[in-house]
Formats: C-alpha cells, sequence, structure tokens
C-alpha cells in the first residue's frame, strides 16, 4: 500500500513537470528554427504580439481554460500544443506510477528517454516541415 502512495505522489509531481519542459520544448522547437531568441521578448501570441500572463502560461490548463484560442486577439491556438504538453508529462509520469518507488532509476531513466524521443521526433517532423518547401536556388 505504501508503495503505490508513493508511486502516485511521485507521479503527481512528474507529471506537471513533465508538461513545463514539453512547454518549454515546444517554444524552443517555434522559435530557433526562426533565430528568435528563447528569452526575449517573453512568451507571447505570434499573431497579435499580446504578451502571457502566469496564468496563460498552465500547460494544458491554461489550453482548456482559453478554449484554444489567444485571450487578445481570439486567434485559435494549434491542438498539437496542448497534445505534446500533455505526452511529455504522462512520459515522465507513467514509468514511476508503475515502478518508481521500487525502481526509481530506473523510472526516471525509461521517463526521461520516453520524453526526449518525444521531442526528437516532433523537432525532426519541425525541420523537415522548415525546408520541405525550399527551392535549390
Amino acid at each position: 500500500m505504501l508503495d503505490i502512495l508513493c508511486n502516485l505522489l511521485g507521479a503527481a509531481f512528474l507529471l506537471p513537470l513533465g508538461a513545463a519542459l514539453g512547454s518549454f520544448f515546444e517554444v524552443v522547437l517555434d522559435r530557433l528554427p526562426r533565430g528568435e531568441s528563447l528569452l526575449w521578448p517573453p512568451s507571447h501570441c505570434r499573431t497579435c504580439g499580446h504578451r502571457l500572463n502566469a496564468d496563460e502560461l498552465i500547460p494544458v490548463i491554461s489550453y482548456l481554460a482559453q478554449r484554444g484560442r489567444c485571450r487578445a486577439c481570439d486567434i485559435p491556438i494549434g491542438r498539437g500544443v496542448p497534445v505534446r504538453e500533455a505526452l511529455s508529462g504522462l512520459a515522465l509520469a507513467v514509468p514511476w506510477a508503475l515502478t518508481g518507488c521500487a525502481h526509481p532509476v530506473f523510472a526516471l531513466g525509461i521517463g526521461i528517454a520516453l520524453l526526449v524521443a518525444v521531442w526528437v521526433a516532433r523537432g525532426v517532423i519541425v525541420s523537415r516541415g522548415s525546408t520541405a518547401g525550399r527551392g535549390s536556388n
């Protein structure tokens, strides 16, 4: 019983941590191909420039609260964003929930490997998409 509680508490901590990492990786893969800084300007709507408040930066939850739209200009935010944030959270939380307290190094290793695999795959998809329309001029 104690192992189950330990696993669930650990997973409850790792789920939002993984989602936050997923949110950061989303910013990295959005900004770096365009040559933008990761630090400045702070998180903002790419359409209207609205600077996001703290309550607009909570992975998955803020997307749902805002019904998938920018609070300022009402432009839709891509549905893939909260899906990838949730997958990132689950990638860390599920291995811990299954075996975390009994095998912590194994659970974290699997979780980190899954997290990296999700974002490497996403990076490959983004990089292929950014070069797809280029000619050989």
